[in-house]
């Protein structure tokens, strides 16, 4: 028997991973996320604007070793999945039993994944940083902005729930340990 699967979707930082990891421990679950797994954000740029001409496609967003990771880790009971795709996701998708969409302003979320990751550059690359920060936010209104809409209109709609993402991560937590209540009886 394998445990349910538990989605955590929203904009690159709406605090998915935050919550994940959270989550993950407080109900005692395993936990897979996205990141670790994809490589799509690592293409060349001209690559990236064709993929958004071409309308998004998810499924050439392959992330090699993620359906194994995540049925592998069902194996041993409830998992927690860091995804920004849900269900959308054709790789994926069907091995999610609950989603849940973490819905936060983008500008929010562009001052939370800006602040986190400057906070992981240490001093020394701090330089580099500035200069890779720069050219992230020059194309965010080209590649990330327009990511965001298109999870929008595929994500959302396919979601269980929709949690406030922009109350305090305590709350949010609570709000998804009452809604995962169903793994009580499992």
């Amino acid at each position: 028997m394998s445990g349910p699967v538990i989605a955590l979707c929203g904009f690159p930082g709406s605090g998915k991973t935050t919550l994940a990891r959270r989550l993950a421990q407080r109900l005692g679950a395993g936990l897979v996320e996205y990141d670790r797994f994809e490589t799509f954000t690592r293409r060349p740029l001209p690559e990236v604007l064709d993929w958004l001409a071409a309308g998004a496609p998810y499924a050439q967003l392959q992330a090699p070793g993620l359906e194994e990771a995540l049925r592998l880790a069902a194996r041993g009971g409830a998992v927690v999945f860091d995804t920004p795709l849900g269900r959308a996701h054709p790789q994926t998708g069907g091995l999610i039993d609950r989603c849940f969409w973490l819905d936060c302003p983008a500008d929010l979320a562009l001052a939370r994944k800006v602040a986190q990751l400057s906070r992981e550059v240490p001093d020394a690359d701090s330089a580099r940083f500035v200069e890779w920060l720069s050219g992230y936010l020059a194309l965010y209104p080209t590649i990330t902005r327009p990511a965001c809409h298109v999870q929008i209109e595929r994500v959302v709609p396919l979601c269980d729930m929709t949690i406030d993402g922009t109350a305090g991560i305590d709350t949010i937590l609570e709000t998804l340990v009452a809604k995962c209540d169903f793994l009580k009886g499992a």
